[in-house]
């Protein structure tokens, strides 16, 4: 049965919303002190200094609204917040490195920020890694490396481990590795009753099925634990960037095409076209990664090079140092999108299983043509292709994890200073790319991952119908409150009629 987003789970939200609005402001210190741990800090959203002493969000798109911030110092203090906060129907969501940025968190209105900013140790030993719940992914790099170890990670260090994981984690590593996801061993969480339990395949393996896909629905990870995987290609990567006029884009696409049914599992392809405001031009930057032999790369990626690049840059580098180099090196800079807090960035997405060169042309010359018309809009338009043979390995049945049998990841998003009349038409703009996209896709419906979601998309697309069921009849048992519902909610039931 296929279900979209209804009355009732925008209901459901608004009613959680309310419950928060409606409760007056109130001594959080009062409310909240006892039973807190001294390493605790509790700041209100007034005080002068509240900015600085939380973990900032990345992003400022359908942002929540926070009476204040609890920043617990130990396990039990989450318990006690989250115990308290039911006790008085105050909502509260917890944050880890503050990259959500889903619109459905903007349902959130005058809740508590259980902030985990604390929570930030990395143990590798025998094997097995554990961290906390606000790691972010380059806090991985030396101790994981150094033990002779790799772990997939998603494409931007500056996101948290945790977070990723409950959606799946993809990125460049996928191909050789696999999701992210099925690395994860265990977790320990506090539940919305305020319990600290664990969850894995042997303890609360039901909820421990959940919590990998949709674990943002269950309660909050205070660590979690991993198994590592050896090196690869001694831990090895060619990374080789080439750089087109966006009048290529077609023959980029069609190049892109060819690697919808063969593709190694070394090689990873990840296509970026902009807008560049300066030249009035779109451009072009083709980033491949290879896990092999040098000598074998240039044969596996002979039509992006018989293209007509531009500008090459190819460096081999360790794994832990592909974001020093990748997209001429842009994403380690300071200034990198994905690391500078407090923009403004509007984003859609939609998996693919087949690559369709005439809609891509189409979506790329709408995005650049709205960017011309509008200055200061930065569209970008991104293709990832994984390869899916690892993650397939892994049975469908075995996590919550929808879209196994994607080929590849499409974003669509640009940041912008706020402007109502540009959101309200680059909202337009996104949504008709999304489905032209969509058309063409190789899913019959629309498939996003979750972590990807604009947020208007609804359970079964973030889920896939046939995981959602399931997850329905756990949030039934784990959260019947929906204390945990502001981050792509599963709903306790089918929300409305058929469709999406």
């Amino acid at each position: 049965m296929m279900v979209c987003k209804s009355s009732l789970l925008v209901v459901a939200a608004v009613l959680r919303a309310s419950a928060a609005q409606n409760t007056s402001a109130f001594d959080l210190n009062a409310l909240y002190g006892p039973g807190l741990s001294p390493g605790a800090e509790i700041i209100y959203s007034s005080d002068s200094a509240y900015a600085a002493a939380i973990t900032p969000r990345w992003n400022l798109y359908d942002v929540p609204t926070y009476y204040g911030a609890i920043k617990p110092a130990t396990e039990a203090d989450v318990q006690h917040i989250v115990k308290v906060s039911v006790q008085h129907n105050i909502s509260f969501l917890a944050t880890g490195r503050g990259h959500g940025s889903t619109s459905t968190l903007g349902t959130l209105k005058n809740g508590i920020d259980i902030d985990l900013g604390n929570f930030r140790s990395v143990s590798v030993d025998n094997g097995m890694l554990t961290a906390g719940g606000a790691v972010n992914f380059s806090q991985l790099f030396e101790p994981v490396n150094n033990a002779g170890k790799m772990l997939p990670l998603g494409n931007s260090r500056c996101v948290g481990l945790v977070g990723a994981t409950m959606g799946g984690t993809v990125g460049v590593l996928q191909g050789v590795l696999g999701l992210g996801v099925d690395y994860l061993e265990s977790v320990r969480l506090v539940t919305a009753t305020g319990d600290l339990i664990e969850a894995s395949k042997t303890k609360n393996a039901d909820l421990f099925w959940g919590i990998r896909g949709a674990g943002h629905n269950f309660g909050i990870i205070t660590s979690a634990t991993f198994r590592l995987h050896d090196l690869v290609n001694d831990g090895k990567l060619t990374s080789m960037d080439l750089m087109y006029p966006g009048s290529a884009n077609k023959t980029i696409y069609e190049a892109l095409q060819g690697y919808d049914n063969n593709i190694p599992n070394a090689l990873t392809l990840n296509v970026i076209a902009a807008y560049n405001a300066t030249s009035g031009e779109g451009y072009m930057v083709v980033n491949v990664v290879w896990f092999g032999p040098e000598a074998d790369f240039a044969k596996e990626i002979q039509p992006f090079l018989a293209a007509g690049p531009i500008a090459n840059n190819t460096k081999t580098v360790q794994w832990t140092n592909w974001w020093t180099v990748a997209n001429f090196g842009g994403y380690s800079s300071p200034t990198a999108p994905d690391c500078v807090d407090g923009q403004f960035f509007n984003a859609y997405a939609l998996d693919i299983k087949k690559t369709d060169p005439a809609a891509m042309t189409k979506v790329y010359g709408d995005i650049v043509a709205f960017a011309r018309a509008n200055p200061g809009f930065s569209g970008f338009f991104g293709i990832n292709r994984y390869p899916e043979t690892v993650t397939l390995q892994v049975p469908n049945c075995e996590t919550a994890y929808g879209y196994r049998d994607t080929k590849a990841l499409v974003t669509i998003q640009s940041s912008y200073h706020p402007n109502a009349t540009l959101n309200d038409a680059a909202n337009k703009l996104f949504r008709n790319a999304r489905s032209e996209i969509q058309a063409t896709s190789g899913f019959d419906h629309l498939a996003v991952y979750v972590n990807f979601g604009h947020g208007d998309e609804g359970p079964a697309v973030w889920y896939s119908p046939e995981k959602l069921e399931n997850l329905m009849r756990l949030k039934r048992k784990w959260d019947p409150q929906e204390r945990f519902s502001f981050y792509q909610p599963v709903p306790l039931h089918y929300p409305g009629p058929a469709g999406y």
